[in-house]
């Protein structure tokens, strides 16, 4: 069913949570997992150091799904955020997406996010939220 599983990513602890799920979702469906992260910055030195940061990363997390046998991409953008991600998930065709949630409140916002809800608007892909 989820043939390409995409996993935008904000370098942070919780993204191992992200990362696990949707590795054991793509072991039941036989699905490639995209770990994503968009890049946001006002200069164009940082951005490039950022970008560095985050294609290290997400190798380091993509080599180590594929000594499980899962086939796994990367891709690492530079722009705002949402836009970043539902220009991957056009990208790779993605039949699922699997985000984090915050979890800190009842307010819809505080809850996702504006970046997580952004995604769930406007997503042709459902959305999977995990509290990391």
């Amino acid at each position: 069913m989820y043939e390409h599983i995409l996993v935008p990513l904000k370098s942070d602890p919780g993204d191992d949570v992200l990362v696990e799920h949707a590795a054991k979702l793509a072991e039941l469906t036989g699905g490639v997992v995209t770990l994503a992260h968009v890049v946001h910055s006002h200069s164009r030195d940082e951005a490039a150091f950022l970008e560095a940061e985050a294609t290290g990363k997400l190798t380091k997390l993509a080599e180590r799904l594929g000594k499980r046998g899962l086939q796994t991409e990367i891709i690492v953008g530079r722009g705002e955020p949402a836009e970043g991600i539902l220009a991957a998930i056009k990208q790779v065709g993605a039949d699922l997406v699997v985000m984090a949630t915050h979890g800190h409140s009842n307010v819809r916002h505080l809850l996702v996010g504006s970046v997580t809800e952004e995604i769930i608007r406007n997503s042709e892909a459902p959305v999977l939220l995990i509290r990391p």
